[in-house]
């Protein structure tokens, strides 16, 4: 049985992929993963047909800081720009549900036997959930990048996955955390002038407006659905209390025993199937949401980036008039401008590829979710009819 202050659980990782997009060539899975009371140490498994690929298998152990290395190496090459960088996988954060293991175990005491048991056991299960969901979210990550057919190509990107040692990357330190700071205070503000910005490309102007409304929408929505999953185990959580008061009530009772302890089963069993619910909601609706809304503000990115691009084409422009009026550096500004043209259209064409496979991959994930999500709910209201309408007939024949 794991403890508060020292867990180590292996578990094979339970994803769900957001996408198909990936030909084979270059296979990522997480199949093993350690959860340690500063970090979660993921072991990952790689099948390279890609040339580039030293071995055609490999296996490395990899922790969330290296995650963060390898999508701040994609963030800042520019080589990159014109691509939507898949979001980095959040921080794994077990403090919450470790302090609730404790606090049980310290107030044990306090309980009967069976509820200490029961109690703990919800409170383990909750806690191999969220360790479940944090390797999915880093394996979907790995399966993002290794879909793209540019960015699996990157050098960091082979080394994440070919080099046996550790990485050595450290956590930023304070200064390096207030520089990043205002890194994205300075481009918050360049992005807020860009908003004004005249984009003669009708295609852009609508994919920017979209993503704005869209981002704002799914928000709210990420918002609206944790609500959801919320109350749906706070129903699990009433189902356990009355299963345990049932059980109470047929101990105090000697009369009742029978009726009181069948109504305990009942409830039991429907809280165990009311987590399922609550399980499936967290997996097939919040979490994809919350992905999407990360995404979007990946694509989000990439268009403040060919806005920030069209910018400094626009700059270069002035530069070269007033060159030409001073009949001075006229070949330095022209070059300068012909850098600008270049690098605008190259990043614009590669934006229109990414957006226009962001929305396809969009649609067809949001598809199967949600189909997979009703006939989900489907199978758990055919199971709860099932075990009420059993537990009605037990109860008939006492």
């Amino acid at each position: 049985m794991m403890t508060a202050e020292d867990e180590t659980i292996r578990e094979h990782a339970s994803t769900v992929s957001l996408n198909d997009e990936n030909d084979g060539r270059l296979t990522v899975s997480i199949t093993d993963a350690v959860s340690e009371l500063e970090t979660v140490k993921f072991t990952i498994q790689t099948k390279s047909a890609l040339p580039s690929f030293s071995q055609h298998q490999m296996s490395v152990i990899r922790c969330h800081e290296e995650f963060i290395w390898l999508h701040d190496m994609l963030s800042e090459n520019m080589e990159y720009a014109g691509y939507i960088i898949p979001p980095a996988p959040p921080k794994p954060d077990f403090e919450a549900a470790r302090d609730k293991l404790t606090r049980v175990t310290a107030a044990e005491s306090t309980m009967s036997e069976d509820e200490y048991k029961k109690l703990r056991k919800e409170l383990e299960s909750d806690y191999l959930a969220l360790f479940k969901k944090t390797v999915a979210m880093h394996e979907m990550y790995l399966m993002r990048l290794a879909a793209h057919s540019k960015l699996r190509e990157d050098s960091n990107f082979r080394v994440f996955l070919e080099y046996a040692k550790d990485l050595k990357v450290r956590t930023k330190n304070k200064k390096e955390l207030i520089g990043g700071f205002f890194k994205n205070m300075t481009k918050n503000v360049d992005e807020a002038l860009l908003s004004s910005q005249k984009d003669k490309d009708e295609y852009f102007q609508e994919r920017r407006a979209f993503l704005v409304d869209y981002h704002n929408r799914i928000k709210e929505t990420t918002r609206k659905t944790e609500l959801l999953s919320e109350s749906t185990n706070a129903l699990s959580m009433d189902y356990m209390q009355l299963a345990g008061g049932f059980a109470l009530l047929s101990v105090q009772d000697p009369q009742l025993q029978r009726f009181m302890g069948q109504c305990a089963v009942t409830f039991e069993v429907m809280q165990k199937l009311q987590k399922r619910v609550s399980t499936d909601e967290d997996l097939k609706l919040t979490d994809l949401f919350k992905y999407y809304q990360r995404e979007a503000q990946a694509a989000k990115s990439l268009l403040y980036r060919r806005g920030r691009a069209l910018a400094d084409k626009d700059i270069a422009e002035n530069k070269l008039e007033k060159a030409q009026e001073k009949f001075k550096d006229i070949p330095t500004a022209e070059a300068y401008l012909q850098d600008c043209k270049i690098r605008f259209e190259r990043i614009s064409e590669m934006a229109k590829t990414e957006l226009d496979t962001f929305k396809a991959r969009r649609l067809e994930t949001y598809r199967k979710h949600l189909v997979d999500m009703s006939e989900l709910q489907i199978r758990h209201s055919q199971s709860k009819v099932s075990e009420l309408t059993k537990g009605l007939e037990l109860l008939r024949e006492l």
